[in-house]
């Protein structure tokens, strides 16, 4: 049984580097899309497409990505132990159907409502005030409502590839999106009746593309959908899953609504801020907690249908434990050295000096809400798999409200950094209500664990902390009154310079190449100071790290 429970685990750990290496290429070229975005748009323009863009983000998140996936998976897995692999694919067309009509209904909901909803939010405010920006938000917003129709089928193929166990290629599909986006932005703003118009149809043909490789996953699972409705009792059973689900998981998506409406009274340029805080922060997030918590969906049903709450709650607390040691590098990172890391990605062109320091800040308040929405994906998952969604629907309702009332009154008391506080306090009240639910539904779990590996750790961290702070700065002591600092502009061939100059991206800068080098010489030597004092501590996930990236390398 010991064997065979560490064999799982040791799956459900390759299944999510898996994910985690297509999520880490999508997420890579989406970086390069939001420098390109940065560099090319004005905070006015980015304002207009990233409050645009978040209206049909919601919906993706309620009707697909998270929602779907975990309402779905466990469903389909469950008749994959159960019944044959025909019935299987008559659910999964009936899932189908019921999906593509939903997300279709939506879309045109979207375009059709979308400029009332927009008045509602911004009729007299801030955002408003700015001459013909909220016109253009709506006329952008309506045209990327489409996109929803597109990303809500590319997440149900996910998620059915992912019970049928194929990971890597649907992660990897979004970098088709962000590819589309990062040609459109490149294309004269002559072309368009005003700039953010190039983001918009970036939008819509990077949804399409995201799809195809998702179609194409199904098509070598001879998973092909058909229109069908044959599966009713199951569809019923899935309203009752999905329902609840996309009020759960949609926590965060809610969050992301009120911080627009909050931000709408604040400064040019807000919204903005925000989006790239956001992004920084969901690059660890996405890598590692949607991919862990994805991946334990299919590994809770099953333990769960087995009425194993003991292995359930072992699982859930190694994972737990699991994911923290993986996170909290990520944490200390954005805490030390969110100014270089803005810098880096984002300072040039047109996101200057100012667009820096308040992203910054903002990442280092995130590093809060990266903690304790990881763990808390974790949970959710959990929730899932025991078919208790609506609980976590209560969760997710305090949640929200919780959020409001901070963000209310901080907003007003210390502007952008309030909102965000806000966001980071609420993180850890929706952790801790999840908590409580699941110690009321299974009984208590273990914590202690958790508390042990920060024993374990802390050390390694300490060593993280002080790789990232000292080995530039010593550096700089060293070399910056010699020759070296003064020539290092040698560094850099000037056809390279002179080719990125005329785009408004000069980031290969002598200043810039050395500041990258430190940054990724200091994080590699803190990542091994980390891994190896954590192993010196003993801590069994530095042990399980290792074997899977062993795994995969044997695997390749």
């Amino acid at each position: 049984m010991i064997k065979k429970r560490h064999k799982n685990r040791g799956q459900v750990n390759l299944q999510a580097l898996l994910m985690s290496l297509g999520t880490f290429l999508s997420r890579i070229l989406g970086f390069l899309r939001d420098l390109f975005i940065a560099s090319f748009f004005s905070k006015t323009e980015t304002d207009i497409f990233f409050v645009a863009f978040r209206f049909p983000n919601f919906f993706r998140r309620l009707l697909g990505e998270g929602t779907f996936i975990a309402s779905v998976t466990p469903a389909l897995t469950e008749s994959l132990e159960l019944q044959n692999l025909e019935e299987t694919k008559k659910l999964h067309h009936s899932f189908f159907t019921l999906l593509f009509l939903v997300a279709l209904l939506l879309s045109l909901l979207g375009v059709i409502f979308l400029p009332w909803l927009m008045t509602a939010l911004f009729g007299n405010s801030a955002y408003a005030s700015v001459e013909g920006k909220l016109e253009k938000t709506i006329v952008v917003g309506r045209l990327v409502f489409t996109y929803l129709f597109f990303v809500s089928l590319y997440s149900y193929f996910m998620s059915v590839a992912q019970a049928f166990g194929r990971f890597f290629l649907p992660a990897v599909a979004p970098a088709f999106f962000n590819l589309s986006l990062i040609l459109f932005a490149w294309t004269p703003s002559s072309w368009w009746s005003f700039s953010p118009m190039a983001l918009a149809w970036g939008v819509i043909v990077g949804g399409l593309l995201q799809l195809l490789p998702t179609l194409y996953e199904m098509r070598r699972l001879d998973l092909l959908p058909r229109f069908s409705l044959e599966k009713k009792k199951e569809l019923k059973q899935l309203g009752k899953r999905l329902l609840p689900g996309m009020i759960g998981l949609s926590g965060l998506s809610c969050i992301g609504l009120i911080n627009v409406y909050f931000a709408g009274s604040l400064e040019e340029g807000a919204n903005s801020y925000i989006y790239y805080g956001d992004r920084l922060m969901e690059f660890p997030r996405a890598l590692l907690a949607i991919s862990i918590g994805s991946a334990l969906v299919p590994e809770f049903t099953k333990q769960y249908s087995q009425n194993n709450l003991t292995q359930l709650k072992e699982t859930l607390t190694y994972y737990l434990r699991f994911l923290l040691f993986l996170t909290l590098p990520f944490a200390v990172l954005f805490l030390i050295q969110s100014d270089l890391i803005v810098q880096l990605l984002f300072g040039r062109g047109k996101f200057d000096q100012e667009s820096v320091i308040k992203t910054a800040s903002i990442l280092k308040i995130y590093t809060v809400v990266l903690v304790f929405s990881s763990l808390s994906r974790v949970l959710s998952s959990c929730f899932f798999a025991l078919n208790k969604n609506w609980f976590m629907a209560v969760g997710a309702g305090f949640f929200v409200g919780f959020h409001f009332l901070f963000a209310f009154f901080l907003t007003p008391l210390y502007g952008l950094n309030g909102l965000v506080t806000a966001t980071a306090l609420s993180s850890v009240f929706f952790f801790l209500v999840l908590t409580s639910l699941l110690f009321y539904l299974i009984g208590s779990f273990k914590l202690r664990p958790l508390l042990e590996l920060f024993f374990n750790i802390a050390p390694g961290l300490l060593a993280f902390a002080l790789s990232l702070l000292l080995i530039p700065k010593l550096f700089y002591k060293l070399t910056c009154s010699s020759v070296f600092c003064e020539s290092s502009s040698q560094l850099i061939p000037s056809s390279l310079s002179e080719f990125f100059m005329p785009l408004e991206l000069s980031f290969i800068s002598s200043h810039i190449f050395l500041s990258f080098i430190l940054f990724s010489v200091s994080g590699l030597i803190g990542a091994l100071l980390y891994i190896s004092l954590s192993l010196f501590f003993k801590e069994q996930a530095s042990y399980d790290f290792l074997k899977l990236i062993k795994k995969l390398i044997n695997k390749k």
